[in-house]
């Protein structure tokens, strides 16, 4: 019989809060505080977001602001802060969106440049980047000149920390339970030695995330039943450096390295049930059960070096750098069936390899006066990427009868301008204007499965400006308000030329695309409440022009029907709106100032018009119509101990492909912790508990015939999917030395 979650985890919760409050330092009192928070072990004190004093709409949040969560994940971290929701799977976090929209309107940087590996999914894995290893989160509503301008629903910047941030080290082992334990740990070390600051960190993660999903997929008389269990197995392994050499008074030298390695194994085992019935006053029956397996490796690393000189002078501050990157994944799928009773047998194999590199080369300037600043810049952008599809047969040769089939590269060369200046109007408000022009000339050359080859071009110029102010009444006190011009370039398989077949599906290439773009306006108020809370409000309006969505059309090849899939320009404007807000503040009103509540709330809205149903006025693809967090923390000084919960919730979406409708669901998910601080809080035990309101993914696809057909609700086919994951109890120990 299978164990409960509260049986299989009632030994680890049990010997966890025996030891945090029979620990023999139980009644020690709060000392080496700034120890403590030189390393970053524990917070001192609940944070809110930092009070940011610069014209442009931004949030910044320090990494002691996630540290009382005990995220393991830049993924973990994000899904604390407002307005930032996402569409992976239940129980991970790799994708982000800001405003509900896709993840390929969110930007997201690493120390303010992008990295490679987004051009083809248009987002990272954030997943993958360590927590530790990150110095603070900026949210970044509207763009300022000096950034990329690809951010259309908004940027999250990843601040990593360097050498010159803290002096000491820390560590962290941990395990996390998930029907199965998984390890972790990490150790970090930075300092200062005459005139070099160092840093350097290594993090092991591993995970574990098993998932059940049940479908049912119906049109006409015959329906389809599928069991699937999958799991997913993965270890990740990151790497970061930071020197920086003194070279003089004004001068400094920075060298950085960060490199992720990931591991990931992921198994599934389905099975299939077909049904049919006379008509459709008959009931079903069953015609046969299929048994289907499908095994995935993924191994995917990420490496980006850089390097920064900084030059101070008496008339500004100059930065030249250059950095390199690049991204490879090596993914094999081999595929197993056999009808109930018969032994599984191999019916396919897949390969894909992607690798992408990317150089920049370039500078920035800034100069300070009594009551302006001033900066521009320029650099040089050239990315490549190789991306191969191809199935194998039994002896691992290429399967001349099977055309599922990709094979495309890309040379992307450009060049990225910007400058801005901002002023003091007057002691209590402040402008800036800014304008950024990017370049960009991609060549592409697809092969077909028959040896053909393609080629084509897609080149752009934007011009992207930006105006941010800032009204400040007081210290505690600030009015925003900003307008911007945004991007989302073409993916590169969307612009591939050939015809490739991935899933059973067909995608066509179309060179002609532009870029979407964006006008935005932000609208936002600040209060801070002395040095612990925080109440922020933010509406925000986006205006897209040439929105890039997929026309689906069926046609026959070889007397095989398949759906065809190109993007195209939906020639329509989009809008999206909304509203962000943002609570923070001590819980004295019920006498507990040592409590902290918060709660953000984000509530969207948008419209377009749908291409493939004329006249039928839709949201945008996949925004949830409202993303909201709210929790509490309760800090016992005398006991150096804390204790609190968090809950986040996003609301339904419905995501358009076609003559397809798929409407999602997410459960809530409900997290708790208990810690414990001993040896003068050198050391910190933490216990806690994530999903543990068994949280579910819904999923409900139709298919209509026509615009008629969706109005009167008479749909072609149904498919239902609920797909489940376990809640998980993580225990982690960590420490300064």
């Amino acid at each position: 019989m299978k164990a409960t979650t509260q049986q299989r985890f009632q030994p680890l919760t049990m010997a966890a809060i025996a030891f945090v409050l029979g620990s023999p330092s139980l009644l020690a009192q709060e000392q080496a505080t700034a120890k403590m928070e030189n390393v970053q072990v524990i917070a001192k004190r609940v944070v809110k977001r930092n009070h940011v004093n610069s014209p442009s709409p931004k949030l910044v949040y320090d990494a002691d602001f996630f540290q009382r969560f005990e995220p393991i994940s830049v993924g973990d971290m994000l899904k604390r802060v407002p307005g930032v929701s996402f569409n992976s799977d239940v129980g991970e976090y790799d994708l982000p969106r800001l405003r509900g929209l896709d993840s390929r309107y969110t930007q997201v940087l690493i120390n303010g440049r992008r990295l490679p590996g987004e051009e083809n999914s248009g987002a990272i894995a954030v997943d993958r980047i360590p927590a530790e290893m990150v110095e603070k989160i900026e949210i970044i509503r509207s763009p300022s000149s000096d950034i990329s301008s690809q951010g259309i629903g908004g940027t999250l910047n990843i601040i990593l920390k360097d050498g010159a941030r803290h002096e000491g080290g820390i560590w962290r082992v941990g395990v996390v339970n998930m029907e199965e334990n998984r390890g972790s740990g990490f150790v970090g070390m930075s300092g200062v030695s005459d005139k070099i600051e160092y840093g350097f960190s290594v993090n092991i993660q591993e995970r574990y995330n098993p998932k059940d999903k049940t479908s049912s997929e119906q049109e006409e008389d015959e329906r389809e039943d599928i069991i699937e269990s999958d799991v997913r197995d993965s270890r990740d392994v990151a790497f970061a450096a930071d020197v920086a050499f003194q070279l003089g008074e004004k001068s400094k030298l920075r060298l950085n390295l960060l490199h992720i390695d990931t591991e990931r194994e992921e198994k599934e085992n389905t099975r299939v049930t077909a049904l049919e019935r006379a008509d459709s006053s008959s009931p079903f029956a069953i015609d046969e059960i299929a048994l289907e397996n499908q095994l995935e490796d993924i191994d995917q690393s990420n490496t980006s070096l850089g390097i920064d000189y900084e030059l101070a002078t008496a008339s500004g501050e100059l930065n030249v750098y250059a950095s390199t990157h690049q991204f490879k994944q090596d993914k094999r799928e081999t595929n197993f069936e056999a009808d109930l009773g018969d032994p599984l047998e191999l019916d396919a194999q897949e390969l894909t390899d992607i690798d992408d590199t990317e150089d920049r080369i370039g500078f920035s300037w800034k100069h300070e006066s009594a009551n302006s600043e001033s900066k521009l810049g320029l650099e040089y952008v050239s990315k490549t990427r190789d991306f191969n599809l191809k199935a194998l047969d039994d002896n691992g040769d290429l399967d001349e009868e099977n055309d599922e089939f990709a094979d495309f590269s890309v040379d992307d060369k450009g060049f990225n301008a910007f400058a801005s200046n901002s002023w003091k109007l007057r002691e209590d408000l402040e402008l800036e204007l800014g304008l950024r022009a990017e370049y960009r000339d991609v060549d592409i050359v697809g092969r077909d499965f028959d040896g053909n080859i393609s080629r084509s071009n897609n080149d752009s110029i934007d011009y992207n400006p930006s105006a941010h102010i800032r009204w400040h009444l007081n210290e505690n006190e600030q009015f925003r308000a900003s307008i911007a011009r945004t991007l989302r370039r073409p993916q590169f398989d969307q612009l591939n030329p050939v015809e490739l077949t991935i899933d059973d599906e067909k995608f066509r290439g179309n060179s002609d695309l532009d870029p979407e773009s964006a006008i935005g306006i932000d609208l936002g108020y600040d209060h801070f409440i002395a040095d612990s809370g925080v109440i922020g409000i933010n509406f925000f309006y986006r205006e897209v022009e040439d929105l890039i969505e997929y026309r689906q059309t069926d046609i026959t090849v070889g007397g095989t029907d398949f759906e065809l899939r190109q993007a195209i320009n939906n020639r329509n404007t989009g809008k999206v709106m909304g509203v962000e807000l943002d609570f923070s503040a001590p819980m004295t009103l019920i006498n507990l100032p040592s409590a902290q509540a918060f709660f953000n709330l984000t509530l969207l809205d948008s419209e377009v018009e749908d291409d493939y149903f004329e006249g039928v006025k839709r949201r945008f693809s996949g925004q949830a119509k409202y993303v909201y967090n709210l929790g509490f923390e309760h800090e016992l000084a005398a006991l150096q101990a804390s204790y609190g919960l968090s809950y986040q919730k996003q609301g339904d979406s419905e995501e358009f492909e076609g003559n397809e409708i798929n409407r999602i669901r997410y459960d809530g998910n409900l997290e708790v912790f208990i810690e414990k601080r001993f040896d003068n809080g050198n050391y910190a035990l933490r216990l806690s508990g994530q999903n543990l309101l068994d949280a579910e993914k819904n999923e409900l696809i139709r298919k209509y015939d026509d615009t008629a057909a969706l109005r009167a609700g008479q749909f072609e086919s149904t498919e239902t999917e609920i797909e489940h994951t376990s809640p998980a109890i993580l225990l982690t120990l960590r420490g300064s030395f």
